[in-house]
């Protein structure tokens, strides 16, 4: 079954859960298309009522404009609510609905487009290009809804605004803000900007804390009930995650935040480096960050060595291959780091 979404329907009315990345990744088979997607959609029947549930950090652009426009083009109504947070391509798909309803601690990030790539100036360019185009359509698409200018929507794109459900409604992204709801403690916010996701566990760290005794309540009575008995004894630990997966499932069911930076960290770095079956490895070993990065120039130095030489254009002078993906590198890692 997709993990990531579920769908169901009862006489006249469908339910469709969007919860986890959004479109296909190379750690994770268990995925679909906005294809299939709309092949789902059309098996609820005919429905006159759409219940839309969505707590994604977001993920494949084009995966979310397509569900968007399937949303939107399907006849039935369309009332969508945010369980936690709606990010990115998360926020695309949720313009589709008639009503968009809130938590009073759920979020909407909205931003421009991102990409990675490798080539030569002219992918570089290209690539630019792409993506000056596609955020011309998502602008569009949040103007459209929300009734501002796509200046402003532009302007509030650059900032990687966050917003809670006060302000989505104020700018009309959403309409109706409801009671606040739990945040999930194992949510994963690898796809979130950084200033985004330190929020978004400040909010659940606050929701976490325990409330504090008030004055009178017996605090500090002599009669204070006996501590309760200690806990049995904890079972034995399972076996060791062997596959991505497995390994991804354990960062975030633990609650073991450094342990959850590190597996996205070098998940991250290898598809960067478009070496993605090396994750695995790479993390079962635990290597460190610095090591991984090691391992993934040398490896990306031995493919563009082993690569044949295309006649028509000549390898630029002064700067070997292993060098050049070294600098390319330290500007990836500067940029993730925060570093200009």
């Amino acid at each position: 079954m997709r993990h990531w979404y579920t769908m169901k329907a009862e006489e006249k009315t469908g339910e469709i859960l969007i919860y986890g990345e959004i479109g296909a990744s190379w750690w994770d088979d268990d995925t679909v298309s906005a294809k299939q997607f709309d092949a789902d959609l059309k098996a609820l029947g005919d429905i006159t009522q759409l219940n839309l549930r969505i707590n994604s950090p977001g993920g494949d652009a084009f995966d979310g404009i397509a569900i968007h426009n399937t949303l939107k083009n399907h006849p039935a109504t369309v009332t969508a609510t945010v369980d936690g947070i709606a990010a990115s391509a998360a926020s695309v798909v949720l313009m589709a609905a008639d009503k968009i309803v809130m938590p009073a601690n759920a979020f909407l990030l909205i931003h421009g487009a991102s990409g990675f790539s490798m080539g030569n100036a002219d992918d570089m360019r290209a690539l630019a290009d792409d993506l000056d185009r596609l955020d011309t359509s998502i602008t569009a698409t949040y103007a459209a809804r929300s009734g501002q200018k796509e200046a402003k929507i532009a302007a509030i794109m650059k900032e990687d605004r966050l917003m809670d459900a006060a302000e989505a409604i104020e700018l009309g992204l959403a309409d109706e803000q409801a009671g606040a709801v739990k945040l999930a403690a194992n949510y994963s916010m690898r796809l979130l900007p950084r200033k985004a996701a330190d929020r978004i566990k400040a909010v659940m760290s606050s929701e976490a804390a325990p409330p504090q005794p008030k004055e009178g309540d017996g605090a500090g009575d002599d009669t204070s009930p006996a501590p309760p008995p200690p806990p049995p004894q904890d079972p034995p630990a399972p076996e060791p995650p062997t596959n991505v997966v497995e390994l991804r499932a354990k960062a975030k069911t633990e609650g073991a935040d450094e342990h959850a930076r590190y597996v996205n960290e070098v998940l991250d770095l290898c598809n960067m480096a478009a070496l993605p079956t090396m994750a695995r490895s790479l993390i079962a070993e635990k290597k460190p960050i610095a090591e991984v990065r090691k391992a993934l120039l040398a490896e990306r130095a031995r493919i563009e060595a082993q690569a044949p030489v295309i006649p028509h254009r000549p390898a630029p002078l002064g700067v070997p291959a292993p060098r050049k993906w070294d600098i390319i590198i330290d500007k990836l890692n500067a940029r993730i780091s925060g570093k200009k």
